[in-house]
């Protein structure tokens, strides 16, 4: 049997978001044929078109990795749908069913996978001086839907904790966008600690660079914006991810 792997992200209308996702697969070292899609908003480059080109390329079985930071994430509902993987979304959608000959294996995204933690890790102690006297808040987009919600907030919370515990932290917590906590959770640490923030998102972008800092105004803390890519360990985290199913 024929394998290839689909990699679906959401999508941009900047050139330089479809550059990045393109170049992240082009890094892996991998043999099997491989497409990138996106949800929306990238012209000839949807999931149907995807699908498409494996299945031209011979491909019987597709991996679908969806290169997201949570499986709070309510578009991976509608992807799931949209696959044949679900009868009925968790979410109302404009997507429809594809048109798929080949037999579909889901991937989970990447929630607190090891790689995941390395990365964030990696960020908290880029800003810390002195763990012992620090309070570690991750900053993420989170959901409002019902469900959904609590699956960010279970990862976020794991996530937290797990980090804490490694790294020696005073404390660690989290906050989301959806639902708006990001400034009450902060500015409640900060009275009393020396606050830390990680962005809990793939890319940089408009969350990172304006939204955050914007809530964030006035409040004594450290931050430096920095988002899981370009991270080259993002692409050994589909590796792994392919390895694990295929």
């Amino acid at each position: 049997m024929t394998r290839g792997v689909l990699v679906i992200s959401h999508g941009s209308p900047n050139i330089s978001w479809v550059q990045k996702i393109d170049g992240l697969l082009n890094q892996l070292k991998i043999r099997l044929p491989t497409e990138a899609a996106f949800l929306g908003m990238v012209e000839d480059r949807t999931i149907q078109k995807g699908i498409e080109r494996l299945e031209a390329k011979g491909v019987e079985e597709i991996l679908a990795i969806p290169l997201f930071v949570s499986s709070g994430s309510t578009h991976l509902s509608e992807i799931q749908y949209a696959l044949g993987l679900i009868d009925e979304p968790g979410v109302e959608t404009d997507l429809k069913p594809l048109l798929i000959r080949a037999r579909v294996i889901w991937a989970e995204p990447m929630d607190d996978h090891p790689i995941i933690r390395e990365i964030l890790r990696d960020r908290v102690q880029e800003l810390s001086d002195n763990p012992a006297e620090e309070v570690l808040l991750l900053a993420a987009h989170g959901s409002d839907v019902p469900g959904f919600k609590e699956r960010w907030e279970r990862m976020l919370g794991r996530l937290a904790s797990g980090l804490r515990r490694e790294l020696g932290l005073n404390g660690a917590t989290y906050a989301t966008i959806h639902p708006d906590t990001l400034a009450r959770r902060a500015r409640a640490v900060s009275k009393k600690n020396r606050l830390l923030i990680v962005p809990v998102f793939l890319s940089p972008g408009y969350y990172t660079e304006k939204a955050m800092p914007g809530k964030l105004d006035g409040i004594v803390h450290r931050y430096n914006g920095k988002a899981y890519l370009p991270d080259a360990r993002i692409a050994r985290w589909i590796e792994e991810t392919i390895a694990a199913y295929l």
